[in-house]
């Protein structure tokens, strides 16, 4: 048997500044994924397609920043949910707020 105890958490801040500026403890967080948020949502309501997503992470100790096209397929969600239920309100709250 196999039990995937991921924890997948979605933090919002409103940023206007260099993502690859950010610090974080890589023993905590693997990286960083910018996407539009409007974007992500229309993705998460039709379940299909891809997206532009810029990922910020670590590599031989330093930040490296790539774009890339990413699909629903790449986002945490586990058995029993879908990423519009996870995301969501989140995403819309965003929205709401820009």
């Amino acid at each position: 048997m196999f039990r995937d105890r991921a924890f997948a958490n979605v933090y919002v801040y409103l940023f206007d500044g260099d993502i690859s500026k950010f610090n974080y403890d890589p023993n905590e967080v693997i990286g960083i994924v910018k996407v539009n948020a409007k974007e992500a949502l229309h993705l998460f309501e039709i379940e299909q397609g891809s997206i532009s997503a810029t990922i910020i992470h670590g590599e031989n100790h330093k930040m490296v920043e790539e774009v890339k096209e990413v699909e629903l397929k790449d986002f945490l969600v586990n058995k029993g949910e879908t990423a519009l239920t996870k995301y969501g309100d989140v995403l819309k709250k965003v929205i709401e707020l820009l």
